[in-house]
């Protein structure tokens, strides 16, 4: 999955280099490009691959995605909010011809319950209108560090949270087809990730990205392509990032950044496959 939904990190960055909001759906619609070269050009990705687009500023790059018969999903939050709120109202008035349904929430277990459950209901609804829709449900968790030491938050203190959110969320009856979760260098964390998703059968978890390097992305994938979980990664701004805000500066042609970014995107869906088969073999 090429994730691409992002939208206040391009809103602050907009601000910051002094780049018109206004300009952020050029990014979304040469993204979609990209994805569709590289679709051309990979049997992997005409099989496999589908587009995360918001509709908040990438709404025409999704029409486009839809008409070329591209899986293409939408994320279902207001960007930047705890407890989850939602984009629109009703919160499925724009899912209407999507392959999925994406929704992003943040969760630390010392916050106020009375916010983690209304955000509960919520997701609780989503999951029953998507199961009624046909709509496979991706449900991406973001566990935020409170001060915790970094080494030992990413071995063990985040991969035991969102394992405790996970099984909560199954005896609630809230069952994702697909986690979208964070990468991991941690084969131990990896591991408690994955037993806790493996306590229903179906669902599955993608890789998320984090804008991080070629280097590190590697090794999340050397630990989690082993996982009978994992079914892939959902990586975005180490795709896109880079090139797009090349070409908003005027730094890059449009073509050169659609190129740079199919070539990327292609090299991590190679990385992922190679890394999958070594396991396999």
């Amino acid at each position: 999955m090429l994730a691409s939904d992002h939208r206040w990190q391009w809103e602050e960055w907009c601000d910051g280099a002094g780049v018109a909001r206004s300009r952020i759906p050029e990014a979304k619609t040469l993204i979609f490009e990209a994805f569709r070269c590289a679709r051309d050009e990979s049997d992997d990705v005409r099989k496999y691959g589908a587009l995360l687009l918001d509709s908040l500023y990438g709404g025409s790059a999704v029409a486009a995605a839809k008409k070329a018969g591209i899986p293409v999903g939408t994320p279902l939050e207001r960007a930047g909010k705890f407890p989850l709120e939602w984009q629109d109202e009703p919160f499925h008035s724009g899912l209407t011809g999507n392959s999925f349904a994406k929704v992003l929430v943040r969760y630390r277990p010392e916050w106020e319950v009375a916010a983690t459950e209304a955000q509960m209901r919520k997701l609780l609804e989503l999951h029953a209108w998507c199961r009624g829709a046909g709509t496979p449900l991706l449900l991406e968790i973001i566990i935020m560090r409170n001060g915790e030491d970094e080494r030992e938050f990413e071995e063990r203190g985040r991969p035991t949270i969102l394992a405790s959110m996970i099984r909560d969320a199954y005896r609630r009856g809230l069952v994702p087809d697909l986690w979208k979760i964070e990468g991991t260098s941690s084969g131990s964390g990896a591991a408690i990730i994955d037993a806790a998703i493996l306590e229903r059968a179906g669902p599955k978890q993608l890789i998320l990205g984090k804008g991080a390097d070629p280097v590190m992305i590697q090794q999340w994938f050397e630990v989690a392509a082993g996982l009978r979980s994992t079914a892939g990664f959902a990586i975005g701004r180490s795709v896109f990032w880079d090139p797009c805000t090349a070409y908003l500066q005027r730094r890059m042609e449009a073509d050169a950044a659609v190129e740079s970014m199919a070539s990327t995107y292609l090299a991590l869906v190679a990385q992922w496959k190679n890394r999958a088969a070594v396991v396999h073999d």
